[in-house]
């Protein structure tokens, strides 16, 4: 006998909660409180005051601007750590730098690379805590970017395998996706694998209704000599196809001293369409013609990208007295390959064409064997990278107002970009072939590195030093970089992290940071790429040009200075709300940046970057990457994040009895007969998908259907009454909701979006 269970889930932590609930409500305590009421009233108050960080919570004196509970976790409906933290890139951007990806912690500590963790489920987190800038350089990095700390569980056990196709409501292309996961977190040992394949077809313009090109005298014609629509053979969208393995295995070593080897393999293949190819021909009245070959024979322009890359990552964490440290270590490699198609050497047929021959009719149906295909554009890129870090964090005296503490940082890395490209020139009328020209590019980069932080305290409210001023600590960070080819770049920052009243927290800080251009920005190969659409600013129009991609050896070191001050306020401690504010003002001088779009202000600052035919029409774009002269900007950011659980009648029965204030809502109940079934087998179909988004406050609805042999389904009826019975909890599955320590089942993830 199997039974079928069919559980619609709003919000569900109280279940997963009830799995450690007491068989018995806790009223043991008051009642020992109460034994000797006579000892208990001649005793002096004895008042007892002190706070203790969260397991997994990062170091210092800066709490979090928020922090994420389970339930919250699961109401973004997502499936691992890499979709969640995009989920929260508005909470995660900063406003200084660059606004890259924050720095990512695992348990309060560094990681070799994102890639150590990036594929763990989402029901595997404990919690999730975003932190401000300043954070970051306690741990070594620079205050230019956001703090996100996952705090797993301690013991978990799933194997998930998903599948996901997305297609867009127009249609046209579609993007399947589908990944096996297999992890296992027992206390201190974690072991991760993860498969993934995810492609996307193409979509053309002809897919879009993109308007024709209006018809010129120069439009492409076919043997019919009507004008070729050239939509359905150019790419909106290339094809693309990802594979990738990665694998993590974590233990402590050595007593207290934790180690994890990461390996992670990624391969990846695209391709484009650039529109059919045309020949510029000659006629026999002095007349031309351009011809598009969409005769049997010949395919479109297309651009093909091959890459894999490769990486090894490796982290060691331990403890020494007060102190804690950390020792990182990186080997990145990867390999690109551009192959381009330029068109068609039309020179033997032209020929054919001057000597009057009557085979030779651009009327006719042509052949590879007529015309054929010019040399093809081929660049190829090698990278590989391999650093170490060692850092440590502790505290060098006290003071009245508490401990100075300071964080090392030493690093080295090396670096070696090699390209090569060969391309084919063209004279301006984009069609005749003058021959190829090869580049060859090389970068090698030696960088040692050394951080110091320190931060002070001034006042305490707890440790009564000036209370009236509440707490206030000083921070100073001085950073430089030797880099074997750019000399060296300083950064120096300062800084106070001020909470004038409970609730209440201003964090101002300034930072004066040198930025080199990156090994790709100047080697990259150059790319020459035809047959690209672009609009024409000066004109109005939209112009079939050849661009031109890759490194910029001319590029200069760039400067930032930023000045910050951020406001939070929690003015609730007993709910989940905080409101925060910050305004950045960034001046950047000599800023590298990607060419940008080619408006007419951009064409006047740099004309060399453009060429223009005799008629004035736009040809070929230079889109590699430049200096600025500066830039400034200022920002003021704002928002209120509120969290509250949305909680059933029976979920606040679950947490009534728990607490010892109200009966068991279960007691009576008895789970099906666990001999029914002599095996048990468990899947569940998944579907999640947000109802209700206002401010921060969202919850999911699950619609779980599970098919168990009876002694699951005993084991999880006893899980939600809290008792235990005839099944060991560690087997146990909740109905509606992720595995939480239970065996192995697989899930089918459906999302719609």
């Amino acid at each position: 006998m199997r039974t079928l269970g069919l559980v619609l889930a709003v919000s569900v932590p109280a279940m997963a909660a009830a799995q450690q609930a007491p068989s018995t409500p806790a009223t043991a305590a008051p009642a020992a409180q109460a034994a000797e009421p006579d000892e208990a009233a001649e005793s002096e108050d004895i008042v007892v005051t002190g706070s203790r960080k969260l397991p997994g919570s990062v170091i210092g004196d800066i709490p979090p601007d928020q922090s994420l509970g389970q339930a919250e976790i699961r109401s973004y409906g997502v499936s691992s750590i890499s979709d969640l933290l995009s989920e929260l890139s508005p909470q995660t951007t900063s406003g200084r730098g660059s606004g890259g990806a924050p720095v990512v912690l695992l348990n309060g500590r560094r990681i070799s690379s994102f890639s150590e963790i990036r594929d763990i489920p989402t029901e595997a987190i404990q919690r999730v805590e975003i932190l401000p800038e300043e954070v970051a350089l306690k741990y070594g990095y620079r205050a230019d970017q956001k703090v996100v700390n996952f705090v797993l569980r301690r013991r978990f056990r799933a194997v998930t395998a998903e599948a996901v196709d997305t297609v867009p409501t127009e249609g046209g292309t579609n993007a399947p996706n589908t990944k096996l996961d297999l992890l296992t977190i027992a206390r201190d040992r974690r072991v991760n694998l993860h498969v993934e394949y995810s492609a996307a077809s193409a979509l053309t313009e002809a897919e879009r209704d993109i308007d024709a090109t209006t018809p010129t005298a120069q439009s492409p014609r076919g043997a019919d000599n009507a004008i070729v629509d050239q939509r359905p053979f150019r790419s909106l969208q290339g094809a693309t196809s990802t594979f990738t393995a990665n694998s993590v295995y974590a233990r402590n070593i050595f007593g207290n001293i934790g180690a994890t080897i990461n390996g992670r393999l990624e391969s990846t293949d695209s391709r484009s369409l650039n529109g059919l190819p045309s020949a510029t021909l000659t006629l026999a009245d002095g007349s031309t013609m351009n011809r598009a070959l969409n005769d049997d024979g010949f395919l479109p322009l297309a651009q093909r990208v091959s890459s894999i890359a490769a990486h090894l990552g490796t982290t060691l964490n331990g403890d020494i007295g007060t102190w804690r440290w950390n020792v990182t270590g990186n080997y990145d490699r990867s390999d690109t390959q551009t192959f381009t198609d330029t068109g068609v050497d039309a020179t033997a047929f032209q020929a054919r064409l001057t000597a009057g021959d009557p085979t030779a009719s651009p009327f006719n149906r042509l052949t590879a064997s007529d015309i054929g295909a010019a040399p093809g554009n081929r660049a190829y890129a090698s990278q590989s990278t391999g650093g170490l870090d060692a850092v440590a964090n502790g505290n060098l005296f006290n003071l009245p107002a508490g401990a100075i503490s300071t964080t090392l940082k030493l690093g080295a890395e090396t670096a070696d970009f090699s390209s090569r490209s060969y391309s084919s020139s063209l004279l301006q009328d984009g069609q005749t072939q003058v021959g190829q020209t090869e580049r060859r590019g090389a970068v090698s980069r030696d960088t040692l590195s050394g951080q110091v932080n320190v931060d002070v305290p001034l006042t305490s409210r707890s440790k009564d030093v000036l209370p009236f001023l509440g707490t206030l600590s000083a921070n100073f960070n001085l950073a430089q970089d030797h880099l074997s080819d750019f000399g060296t770049l300083t950064t120096l920052g300062y800084g106070a992290n001020w909470s004038p009243i409970e609730g209440v927290r201003v964090i101002a800080s300034v930072t004066d940071t040198d930025e080199a251009p990156t090994a790709q920005q100047l080697g990259n190969p150059s790319i020459t790429t035809p047959n690209v659409r672009v609009f024409d600013y000066v004109r109005g129009t939209t112009a079939t040009v050849t661009t031109i991609s890759g490194g910029n050896a001319g590029l200069v070191a760039d400067n930032n200075h930023v000045k910050k001050v951020g406001v939070t306020l929690k003015p609730w401690s007993a709910r989940d709300l905080s409101i925060t504010a910050n305004y950045v003002e960034s001046r950047v001088d000599n800023p590298i940046a990607a060419f940008p779009a080619a408006t007419a202000a951009i064409e006047s600052a740099f004309p060399d970057r453009f060429v223009r035919d005799g008629a004035g029409t736009l040809v070929q774009v230079d889109r590699r990457p430049i200096n600025f002269a500066r830039s400034d900007r200022s920002e003021l950011r704002w928002g209120i994040n509120f969290s509250a659980p949305l909680k059933s009648k029976i979920q606040r029965e679950l947490e009534a009895y728990r607490a010892g204030t109200g009966p068991n809502p279960f007691e009576g109940m008895q789970p099906p007969a666990a001999s029914a079934v002599p095996t048990a087998r468990a899947a569940m179909v998944r579907v999640a998908a947000p109802v209700l988004a206002q401010a921060a406050a969202e919850t999911v609805v699950r619609v779980a259907a599970v098919v168990a042999a009876a002694a699951v389904a005993g084991a999880a009826s006893a899980v939600v009454a809290g008792r235990p019975a005839g099944a060991s909890s560690s087997r146990s599955i909740t109905p509606g909701i992720s595995p939480i320590a239970c065996s192995s089942r697989t899930a089918v993830r459906a999302s719609t979006c």
